[in-house]
């Protein structure tokens, strides 16, 4: 960016946190928003500036970022009279990490362009983990310019930025690529159930995996502790993921189209939501099969 970038951070949780600061050890001029200002103690330590309001945030800063957690929480710090738009934020950057509906983003980036608001539609690809260690994968929509404008910001928080297109190309991205985290996350918990019914220790799955060319996954590696010790802190939340499979549906059924592994893994997830397990990592369906598969015996 020709003026060197001002960067505005809404959303302090697990991810936003995480990514606020790996752009601050970037040396970045970084100020904060929280809806929660106990969060943003550490940022004031660090010497960021915090905002009492994302209006205020905004008008401070020529580039906001948004990592909050769904379309309700992103609507309450953009618009409004405390809001970003609220701010006269035209001719600055907009750039959204969180991940909202295919649907959302477009009416975004219609907004954006509306209030002369550049636009990039960023949601990413990892955990908390990935988020810490600034190895996220940034999938990235936009003008192609403004894209490229953004991309020091956007590796700062990242090891690589995918350009999908013009957006809301990156929301649809990112729903795809979660897709695939949700049917990982069920097919491991469900093969370690059922080793445990056919007497066989899961451990022995993870053996096989570990050894195999083919499926030897990072992500199965991430999981495996959780599997194995039926412990389930949060890396990625369940009500996240649950969401974002709840969007899957919506856009497919939208284009004519069905998912039926989804639909049924939805239902899962949606049991252990019902069950109190939704700030717990998604692994935690393991909990849930498992309890379904004793309620059987027990009938």
């Amino acid at each position: 960016m020709s003026i060197p970038p001002r960067i505005g951070f809404i959303g302090l949780g697990v991810m936003g946190r995480a990514m606020a600061e790996n752009l601050v050890k970037a040396g970045f001029n970084v100020s904060v928003h929280n809806r929660n200002r106990l969060k943003t103690t550490g940022f004031a330590d660090k010497g960021c500036e915090v905002a009492a309001t994302p209006k205020a945030l905004a008008r401070m800063c020529n580039v906001v970022i948004t990592m909050v957690s769904d379309p309700a929480a992103l609507d309450a710090v953009l618009e409004g009279p405390e809001g970003v738009f609220a701010a006269g934020f035209d001719g600055s950057l907009l750039i959204n990490a969180s991940t909202v509906s295919v649907e959302y983003a477009k009416k975004l980036k219609d907004r954006c362009f509306a209030e002369r608001v550049r636009f990039v539609d960023c949601p990413v690809s990892g955990s908390k983990p990935l988020a810490e260690d600034g190895t996220l994968i940034m999938l990235a929509a936009g003008e192609e310019k403004t894209v490229d404008e953004a991309r020091p910001i956007l590796l700062a928080m990242g090891k690589t930025v995918i350009y999908a297109g013009p957006a809301p190309a990156g929301t649809a991205l990112k729903l795809c690529v979660n897709l695939i985290v949700a049917g990982l996350t069920a097919a491991l918990a469900e093969s370690a159930i059922l080793a445990e019914r056919l007497e066989l220790d899961p451990k022995l799955i993870f053996s096989v995996l570990n050894e195999s060319p083919a499926l030897n996954c990072g992500y199965f590696r991430m999981k495996e502790r959780n599997i194995l010790e039926k412990d389930f802190p949060p890396a990625f939340a369940l009500k996240h993921m649950l969401k974002d499979a709840r969007f899957m549906l919506k856009e497919a059924d939208g284009r004519g189209q069905r998912l039926p592994v989804t639909e049924a893994i939805e239902k899962v997830m949606t049991t252990s939501y019902k069950l109190g397990e939704g700030e717990k990592d998604l692994t935690v369906v393991l909990k849930t099969l498992a309890e379904e598969y004793r309620k059987a015996r027990a009938i």
